[in-house]
């Protein structure tokens, strides 16, 4: 049955794909992207790429199937955000950093520390498997706070995005919390 849950979560995930916005769109079209949306980008990429190398840990150090499954969608997924967000910084000659170091020490939003990747690195089978679990929760439910900056956008996209990252971590999130109670 979970199976069958994680292979229809994965699915919408891939799907959700073609409906969430591309970073395709035209420049005159982000033009009225605010203060927040531009933020929101600057600090979801750092975010995203941590969750990317946290899913190339769980396909590295996992056995389990449905553990890696998750991986990979997780990096395909917040791969396509990532390249959308670096579009949107682009087009509007934003700095792709906020000029600030987000904190690599501090549970910031579910960010792991270095010393936490590295230790979450280290780890292997079922053990891995629970530490990336419980760790990947926390990331996800940062990044669902973080998607609130974008409540008030105007922009379309920016508004495509923010449902598109809430829809699919909440997804994620219940899947990582079956799965977790499987492996614990």
């Amino acid at each position: 049955m979970f199976k069958k849950f994680l292979l229809a979560l994965l699915t919408t995930a891939l799907l959700s794909q073609s409906s969430s916005a591309v970073a395709t769109t035209h420049g005159k079209m982000l033009s009225n992207l605010n203060g927040n949306d531009i933020m929101f980008a600057q600090m979801m990429i750092p975010h995203h790429r941590q969750a990317i190398e946290m899913a190339n840990f769980a396909l590295k150090n996992s056995a389990n199937q449905e553990v890696k499954a998750l991986a990979k969608s997780i990096s395909t997924e917040q791969g396509r955000e990532i390249a959308q967000m670096k579009y949107w910084l682009s087009a509007t000659k934003s700095s792709t950093s906020m000029g600030h170091d987000m904190g690599h020490g501090v549970d910031m939003n579910g960010m792991l520390s270095d010393s936490q990747l590295r230790n979450l690195d280290k780890l292997k089978g079922a053990k891995f498997d629970k530490a990336f679990l419980g760790a990947m929760i926390d990331h996800h439910l940062g990044a669902l706070e973080m998607v609130k900056l974008l409540k008030g956008t105007k922009n379309s996209e920016a508004k495509k995005l923010a449902a598109g990252i809430a829809r699919v971590q909440k997804a994620e999130v219940a899947a990582m919390k079956k799965l977790l109670a499987k492996v614990a």
